[in-house]
């Protein structure tokens, strides 16, 4: 098959981030199946770092304007060589340019969080007379406005894509459920194929038996990952065992309802002990085996996750790791086997998790050892490299729904 990825994000260029992780390991595992992979992203791509066998073509222009410049790339390319099959995100529709322009092309919409999830965690915290203020101003004008909280999906360009999608693939039953039910989505086009995660050896290789006395956050400091919440179980945590290091690592976000900058919210949250918490600003990827090495415990208290890869590269390095259930996370960590699952936004529930593994060093590295021994076999190509190939050919085979080629 000649396959093509459209994705803003691409990991090894300027647009990394966690869509950008998983198509460069599912363009990386097709072509080592023997397909033609071309992957359409924003960015240049050094040929000699990329997975043998896929080409990167890149439309540099910022995110909003992605899927337009795209389109034209990826013309140029299909009438030279036509592609059997485009997959893009559901995130921001970037693909969609592409499906209008090539209706008959099989197209696979692949899950990852689409915005009306990311809108509605942001929006959650908006405090009642916030919500109130909003009704009234409409009020005043004239009208009374339609809350902006209340998810409508006509109007989405993200629903209007997936309706377009010869199979919409999910990476998690917690994403598949959710779309699902939120953008009423026929069951025969929506597939369970989770994302590929090779253990890299440098993280396999880290001992499981450690005594660092550190708990890591890995990831951006932003509301949905839960770092309000965090923030205020590690002061619970510090009042009990002062000894305690934290490190986050991960860029910072303004806060969703104050634009305050979540770094400088945390500490103020953090009171007396801001100055025992410390804070790294994002790392390149190739620091993340010494920074998982560096620690005991891994904690990933997300709102909602669809999966999670830094979840998995602390499972695969062997670490205690607390996660948040209710989402995509929960179906990583086998609770109280593989590792701790606490509830979303219950910071007394997450430290008592941490104080508990920080206790039983034996229990948490018997954890860390059944999670290593997850991440390395459940995920790996030589299992996820047929499923993604079914999902294609099934694309493929199935093609477009009607109402787009007939546009």
């Amino acid at each position: 098959m000649r396959l093509a990825f459209v994705s803003y994000e691409f990991a090894g260029t300027a647009s990394g981030g966690g869509i950008g992780t998983y198509v460069r390991g599912a363009a990386a595992m097709m072509a080592a199946r023997g397909h033609q992979v071309e992957v359409f992203t924003s960015a240049p791509a050094d040929p000699r770092a990329l997975p043998a066998g896929v080409v990167v073509h890149a439309a540099p222009v910022d995110r909003q304007v992605f899927p337009r410049a795209v389109a034209s790339v990826f013309e140029r390319r299909h009438f030279a060589q036509p592609f059997d099959v485009v997959e893009g995100p559901e995130y921001g529709a970037e693909a969609a340019e592409v499906a209008r322009s090539f209706p008959d092309l099989p197209l696979v919409v692949k899950l990852h969080t689409p915005t009306f999830q990311v809108d509605a965690i942001q929006r959650s915290y908006l405090t009642r007379w916030q919500k109130v203020r909003f009704m009234l101003g409409g009020v005043r004008r004239g009208h009374v406005p339609k809350p902006y909280w209340h998810y409508d999906p006509i109007g989405d360009p993200e629903y209007k894509h997936a309706q377009t999608a010869s199979e919409i693939a999910a990476p998690s039953i917690a994403i598949l459920e959710l779309v699902r039910s939120r953008w009423a989505l026929e069951p025969t086009r929506l597939a369970h194929v989770p994302y590929v995660f090779d253990p890299p050896p440098d993280l396999m290789a880290i001992p499981v038996s450690t005594a660092t006395g550190r708990i890591t956050y890995l990831g951006r400091l932003e509301a949905r990952k839960g770092v309000i919440e965090l923030a205020e179980a590690m002061r619970l945590v510090l009042a009990r065992v002062p000894a305690i290091k934290f490190r986050l690592v991960g860029r910072s976000l303004p806060h969703p309802t104050t634009g305050e900058d979540l770094a400088t919210h945390m500490r103020r949250l953090l009171g007396p002990f801001a100055d025992t918490v410390e804070f790294v600003d994002g790392l390149p990827h190739s620091e993340i085996p010494r920074v998982l090495g560096e620690t005991d415990i891994c904690v990933f208290p997300s709102v909602w996750e669809s999966v999670g890869f830094v979840c998995l590269e602390a499972m695969a390095a062997g670490r205690g790791v607390i996660a948040s259930g209710g989402s995509g996370m929960a179906e990583l960590i086998d609770d109280g086997r593989s590792g701790r699952l606490v509830s979303p936004r219950d910071p007394r529930g997450l430290a008592d998790a941490m104080l508990a593994m920080v206790a039983d060093a034996a229990s948490r590295i018997s954890m860390g050892e059944k999670a290593r021994a997850k991440a390395s076999k459940a995920y790996i190509s030589e299992v996820i490299g047929p499923l993604q190939e079914a999902s294609y050919v099934r694309a493929i085979e199935r093609g477009r729904p009607g109402r787009v080629a007939g546009r």
